[in-house]
Formats: structure tokens, C-alpha cells, sequence
């Protein structure tokens, strides 16, 4: 057998061998982001420190699949008061399929008090999305609260 065949063979089995072990990688990571059991899929509650109430929405029902459409927030205080003139930092994504939204969604203070219009809203596909808010209030307080949404 000539010398150029046996190497070719070994590389061969070695990025097999690669590919095998990188499939396996993959798939541990997106078991680590199974969607849990106890999901907690509502759009109306406090951050995750308590520093806002914070309620999401669609302005488009049901939620629309590879289109973009606005999300209406409304966020208040701990006593219920709206929150205008905030900062609000929008990310999120698939946890089980390891990606992020498929759009760059920016938040805008809307004309009722506490209210912020998010454009550029877009979810690709079915199965669990996390929207992630970052918030910022004028006074300087600040929190996050990550939404649950299965499509």
C-alpha cells in the first residue's frame, strides 16, 4: 500500500474521531439547557431583585413566527408607580438551541407613563425563547428580569 494511503486513512479516522467528540460536546451543552419542568412562563412580575414591576406583551396575537412585530412594556415601582424615562437593554435567545434572537430589539418610552414600545421583535422558530431586560431608572436604580416564552 503506497505511504500517501495509510496517512490519509489515519487523518481520516482522526477527524472522525473529532467530529465524534465534538458531537458529543454539543450535545452535553444542550442537555445542560433543557427547558426545566417548572418553567415559569409569565409575563407579569417583579425583577429579579424587586426593584420594578415589569409586564410584557405582544401587540400582535398569537405571537408571530419570522416576523418582526412590537412588544408593548409597562413598568412601575415597588408601590405600583409607573417608571417613566428608563433605559431598558434588550437581549435573549434559545437556550436549548444555543443562539441568540435573530433581531437587534430596542425599547423606546412610549406616551402613557411607565410604558416602552420594543421594535424589531422577531422569533425564528418554536420551542423556549428568554427575553432579557436590563433596566435602568432615571434615579439610578437598577435591575434585570429575564421572561420565559414557549412558541
Amino acid at each position: 500500500m503506497p505511504q500517501f494511503a495509510r496517512i490519509n486513512r489515519r487523518s481520516l479516522a482522526y477527524r472522525v474521531l473529532g467530529g465524534v467528540a465534538l458531537l458529543a460536546v454539543v450535545l452535553a451543552g444542550g442537555v445542560a439547557a433543557a427547558k426545566p419542568r417548572d418553567l415559569n412562563i409569565s409575563l407579569d412580575r417583579p425583577s429579579d431583585r424587586g426593584v420594578f414591576r415589569v409586564r410584557i406583551q405582544s401587540q400582535v396575537a398569537p405571537i408571530p413566527l419570522s416576523r418582526v412585530h412590537p412588544w408593548t412594556v409597562h413598568l412601575t415601582d415597588q408601590a405600583g408607580l409607573p417608571v417613566s424615562g428608563a433605559v431598558i437593554a434588550i437581549d435573549g435567545g434559545m437556550p436549548e438551541h444555543h443562539h441568540g434572537l435573530p433581531t437587534a430589539p430596542r425599547a423606546a418610552s412610549a406616551a402613557t407613563p411607565g410604558d416602552y414600545l420594543i421594535s424589531g421583535m422577531k422569533f425564528s422558530m418554536t420551542g423556549w425563547w428568554v427575553l432579557n431586560l436590563s433596566i435602568k431608572a432615571p434615579d439610578g436604580r437598577t435591575d434585570r428580569i429575564t421572561f420565559n416564552m414557549v412558541l
